[in-house]
């Protein structure tokens, strides 16, 4: 597999692609926000998930007040075929995935990706301050 630099959500991050067909993973991605490096594989199995309800046009079918899982359209539960997900939580064993799978793993920057979830705080974009209606910023 190859290490390369891509995104999640918002977030930089590393991704890892097969190069091989005979790769027995699909991709792997590492999520900067909880700091899981989560393996995809090539295998399927049947899930069951709620989707939108349609109608003839296709459209979500919109409920008349909104559900306890806060959607606004109804919704069916059906089967589906998904791919095997892992979720790689420990760093060590993170990178002792990578240096088992990346061509390269000595050669690639990883490590300005990972962060510790314990000592480090989340990575992402500030929240605005709240302000009042004559500019103030208030204060926490």
């Amino acid at each position: 597999m190859l290490l390369i630099t891509s995104y999640w959500g918002d977030k930089d991050t590393f991704k890892m692609i097969p190069l091989t067909n005979d790769c027995p993973y699909s991709e792997v991605i590492y999520d900067p926000s909880t700091t899981l490096l989560v393996v995809i594989g090539k295998g399927t199995k049947e899930n069951f998930q709620n989707v939108p309800r349609l109608d003839e046009a296709g459209d979500a079918i919109p409920v008349k007040k909104p559900r306890a899982n806060g959607k606004s359209y109804k919704e069916q539960r059906t089967t589906l075929n998904v791919l095997h997900e892992y979720y790689v939580v420990d760093h060590k064993e993170q990178e002792a995935f990578m240096k088992m799978f990346a061509v390269n793993f000595s050669d690639y920057n990883y490590s300005r990706f990972l962060r510790d979830i314990e000592t480090e705080p989340i990575i992402g974009k500030e929240k605005p301050s709240l302000i009042t209606e004559d500019g103030r910023e208030l204060k926490a």
